[in-house]
C-alpha cells in the first residue's frame, strides 16, 4: 500500500528535497524546481559550495573534455553559474594547466557564493542553510522523510524524492547502512592555502615554491608537501594566490581522526607559509596565510550502492551508453598516497557518458549525485569532480521531479528532454556525430 503524506503526521511537505549545496546539490535543487517540483535545499553551512567555498579547492574541473581544446562537455546549469560570475565581473574562463594538461576554470569563492545564491533563488529553491539531516524514515522501499536539526530544533520533512548529494552519502547512510561496502582505504584530501600579500603584478615562479617545499620537508613535518611545488593558481578578481600543495590521509568519517587532521593541518600549512617567506624574503615579505577554508579538501569517502556503475574501461574508450543522462571529461585522477598522483586520459573524444542507473540506489525515490555517482575505483577518480557534479547534479534533480509517490520508474525520453531544454549536454545523436 502506498503512503500519503498528510500535514498533521510531518512539519513541512515538498515534492523534492536534496541533501548538500556543492555543485552536484545546487544543479540538483535549482533542476527540480525548474521542472515543476516544490524543492527544498538542505546545507550544513551557512553557503553554498562544496570543496569550492568550504575546503579553498578553488577550481572546477571536468567542465571541458580531456582535449587539446577546450571542449565543453558540461553545460546547463553550470553554464549559468559561469555567466552569473562573469555578471560580479571576476573571470570564469577555462585555464589549460601546464603540468597535466588538463582544463579547469579558476574560482573566486565569495563570488562563487554569491553566483550559488542567485542560482538557487531565481529557480524558486526553498534553502535551509545550517541545518544537516538528523534522521530517515524508509517505509516500502522508499524514503517517506527526513528529520533535519539546527539551532531551530528539530523537525520533519516529508517529499516524494530525495537526491543525496552530500559528498558522505550522509541521507544514504541514514537510510540503509547496508548500501554501503566497507572500505579499507580512500583517497587522501588535500589542504589548500589562500596566500595574501604577494604582489598582483608578480609572475608565478613554481622553483620558489618548489624550493619552499624543500626546505619545509627537510624538517620532517607530520605532513609532508608535493616535492614538484604543488599546483599555484591567482584567484580570480584578488590579489591572492592559491596552493594546493599538502595532502593527507584521514578518514573523514572517524570523528576523532578528522578532527585531528584538521588541527595538522592548519599547524602544518602556516609552517610551510613560513618557509615560503623564507625563501625569498623579497617577493614574500609580507605573505600571509589569507584563509585556508572551514575544512580540509575530502576527495573520498563513503560510497553507497547504485544500480551501475561507470567503470574504467567505459572511461578509457569514451564509451557513451543509450541511457546516458550526463556527460564527463576529467581524465582519472588517482591519487594513491599522499603527493602520488596519477592520470589516466579519457579515450576518444576527451568525454563518456554516465548512465542513469549510476544515479539511481535500491530505494526507489532516493537518488543519488557528485562525489556519490556510482564508479569503480579508477573511474571514480573522474566522476568525483565539481565540473562533473554540475552534470551528475542536474540530471538527479530532473529524474527526482519526475517521481511520484505512485511512480517508480523514469521515462527516460522525457528526462532527456527536459534536460535538454534547461541546457545540458545530453543529445546523443549529436555526439556521435549523426
Amino acid at each position: 500500500m502506498r503512503y500519503e503524506v498528510t500535514r498533521s503526521r510531518y512539519d513541512l511537505n515538498y515534492d523534492v528535497v536534496v541533501v548538500g549545496a556543492g555543485s552536484a546539490g545546487i544543479a540538483a535543487a535549482a533542476s527540480a524546481s525548474r521542472a515543476g517540483s516544490k524543492t527544498l535545499l538542505i546545507e550544513r553551512y551557512g553557503f553554498a559550495g562544496g570543496a569550492a567555498t568550504t575546503s579553498s579547492v578553488l577550481a572546477y574541473c571536468g567542465l571541458y573534455a580531456n582535449s587539446e581544446e577546450a571542449r565543453p562537455v558540461v553545460a546547463g546549469i553550470a553554464t549559468e553559474i559561469l555567466d552569473e560570475l562573469r555578471k560580479l565581473s571576476v573571470p570564469a574562463n577555462p585555464v589549460r594547466l601546464k603540468t597535466t594538461g588538463n582544463w579547469i576554470v579558476p574560482l573566486n569563492p565569495e563570488a562563487l557564493k554569491i553566483a550559488l545564491d542567485r542560482s538557487v533563488m531565481n529557480a524558486g529553491v526553498a534553502v535551509f542553510f545550517h541545518t544537516v539531516v538528523s534522521g530517515v524514515e524508509v517505509f516500502e522501499g522508499r524514503v517517506r522523510s527526513v528529520d533535519v536539526s539546527g539551532h531551530f530544533g528539530r523537525i520533519r520533512i516529508a517529499a516524494h524524492a530525495f537526491v543525496d548529494a552530500s559528498g558522505e552519502g550522509d541521507l544514504c547512510f541514514s537510510a540503509d547502512r547496508g548500501l554501503f561496502a566497507p572500505q579499507t582505504k580512500v583517497q587522501p584530501a588535500s589542504f589548500p592555502i589562500r596566500l595574501g600579500g604577494v604582489r598582483s603584478d608578480w609572475a608565478l615562479d613554481r622553483s620558489l615554491f618548489k624550493t619552499a617545499i624543500a626546505k619545509y620537508n627537510a624538517a620532517s613535518p607530520a605532513i609532508a608537501a608535493r616535492e614538484n611545488g604543488g599546483v599555484q593558481l591567482r584567484i580570480p578578481g584578488s590579489c591572492e594566490i592559491w596552493w594546493m600543495a599538502l595532502d593527507l590521509e584521514t578518514d573523514p568519517c572517524d570523528v576523532g581522526d578528522f578532527s585531528l587532521a584538521e588541527m595538522k593541518s592548519r599547524e602544518c600549512g602556516w609552517h610551510l607559509v613560513e618557509c615560503l617567506k623564507e625563501t625569498d624574503s623579497t617577493t614574500f615579505k609580507d605573505c600571509y596565510v589569507a584563509s585556508t577554508g572551514p575544512q580540509i579538501g575530502i576527495r573520498e569517502s563513503r560510497r553507497p550502492r547504485t544500480l551501475a556503475k561507470v567503470a574504467a574501461r567505459d572511461i578509457l574508450e569514451a564509451f557513451v551508453p543509450d541511457d546516458t543522462v550526463a556527460l564527463g571529461g576529467w581524465p582519472m585522477e588517482i591519487h594513491h598516497a599522499p603527493g602520488v598522483q596519477e592520470y589516466i586520459p579519457v579515450g576518444g573524444a576527451g568525454y563518456f557518458g554516465i548512465p542513469i542507473g549510476a544515479i539511481r540506489t535500491p530505494i526507489e525515490n532516493l537518488l543519488v549525485a557528485g562525489r556519490l555517482t556510482g564508479a569503480d575505483d579508477q573511474a571514480y577518480g573522474s566522476i568525483r569532480v565539481m565540473g562533473t557534479a554540475f552534470a551528475t547534479g542536474q540530471a538527479a534533480g530532473v529524474a527526482a521531479a519526475m517521481l511520484r509517490p505512485e511512480t517508480t520508474n523514469i521515462d527516460f525520453a522525457n528526462l532527456r528532454m527536459q534536460l535538454a531544454s534547461q541546457g545540458a549536454l545530453v543529445d546523443l545523436d549529436e555526439l556521435r556525430g549523426a
